[in-house]
């Protein structure tokens, strides 16, 4: 089976493309605006104030292939379409943007003049460039030629040039250009950095869903830009939410010699107030340093700020302080240290409490922010652990 006459990549690129176009226009315009595809052209931006963008796209992948040739179907087929939809009054031209787009370089040709025409003089002379264009034509584009140059519409035509500006593969129109434009529209935080494309990508198979999808219900392909807004912070939520994500334990290793190094602190005189248990000592010891390391670095690199950690801190302590007067009553009469146990190990051990509004996955994360709470007093597992902890740290 010959590739050359029954692959479909061009006509997939050139569909592609409307799409590469339609979400360049997302990125760029302002609330209320919506961006069509198919619709009342290949692209087309409506805008809140009433004005217009219609935009043909022309991509191709053939090397020698030139979108808007002077004698194209592309170039007078545009144009037609044009002139009849302002004669039917179906756009206002003095509201309506005409665009010529095209992947292609384009060497110099009427489409060129066209879209640098910016007097009457000057889209008079595109018009005798067109007369000219028009002898001897050829059949399939005959009937559009004659159409654009009859004498009826040569006044609109004229208006019409004045409209119309080209956007040709010197100007950012498409492919790594186009991309590096949107993605400067969007703005996206210094985070986004290494993933901007991934989410550019994202955004690209979300916009591809909502125009299928209204496709099918037989609805035109219109896409909202505020829509469009709400998916982008959307996926940026979604990105934050797995930076910000804490590392599994075994990624964080701890050695011996630092888990020593910290056996003197008031978090561990805490423990050793309600356990002789060296296994439970240990294991708060790592969770602790493992909290502190990733705290920091969530902090410089996961978009956590010191708010959020307030806020985590602020939850916990509110636990604690249930967890610690339930105890306390239920285990009235109990001894002290093993009153303190229990609300250690209630509230050290299982729960993982949400950071930034996202879900934690590991434990140490809570258990040593817990662990660096004690630390600094503000939180005990002793009954009576503010008075026992002064007397400790009284002691040389």
């Amino acid at each position: 089976m010959s590739s050359s006459k029954h692959s479909a990549a061009g006509a997939n690129a050139g569909f592609g493309y409307q799409f590469e176009r339609a979400l360049f226009w997302l990125a760029q315009s302002p609330s209320g605006a919506a961006i069509g595809i198919e619709t009342t052209d290949d692209v087309a931006v409506s805008l809140k104030n009433g004005q217009l963008v219609l935009e043909q796209d022309k991509h191709s992948i053939r090397d020698n292939a030139e979108p808007y040739g002077n004698r194209s179907k592309d170039l007078w087929n545009t144009l037609s379409i044009w002139l009849g939809a302002i004669e039917a009054k179906e756009v206002a031209i003095e509201s309506t943007h005409f665009f010529l787009v095209t992947n292609k370089v384009l060497p110099d040709c009427i489409a060129k003049q066209i879209g640098a025409a910016e007097s009457s003089e000057a889209a008079a002379a595109c018009v005798a460039e067109l007369v000219k264009a028009s002898k001897e034509p050829p059949e399939t584009v005959g009937p559009m030629m004659e159409r654009v140059l009859r004498p009826e519409s040569r006044e609109t035509l004229t208006a019409l040039i004045l409209r119309v500006k080209l956007f040709d593969g010197t100007q950012a129109a498409a492919g790594d250009a186009l991309r590096t434009e949107t993605l400067a529209h969007l703005q996206l935080p210094t985070w986004c950095g290494p993933t901007a494309n991934s989410i550019l990508d994202e955004l690209s198979g979300w916009l591809h869903t909502s125009v299928l999808d209204l496709w099918r219900q037989k609805k035109p392909g219109w896409v909202q830009r505020d829509h469009f807004v709400n998916q982008v912070h959307a996926v940026l939520d979604r990105r934050k939410r797995q930076i910000t994500r804490e590392r599994a334990e075994h990624l964080i290793s701890v050695p011996d010699s630092k888990v020593a190094q910290e056996k003197g602190q008031p978090f561990v005189k805490q423990l050793h107030l309600v356990t002789d248990d060296d296994a439970v000592v240990d294991t708060a010891i790592r969770e602790f340093i493992r909290c502190n390391l990733e705290k920091m670095r969530l902090s410089q690199e996961g978009n956590v700020t010191d708010d959020d950690w307030k806020s985590f801190e602020g939850t916990l302590l509110a636990r604690w302080n249930k967890i610690r007067t339930r105890v306390a009553r239920i285990k009235a009469g109990t001894a002290e240290a093993d009153v303190g146990f229990e609300i250690l190990t209630e509230t050290t051990e299982g729960h993982r409490e949400k950071l930034a509004g996202s879900d934690t996955e590991q434990v140490y994360l809570t258990s040593g922010t817990y662990h660096r709470l004690a630390d600094l007093l503000r939180v005990g597992w002793h009954p009576r652990y503010e008075d026992l902890m002064k007397e400790l740290l009284k002691s040389p």
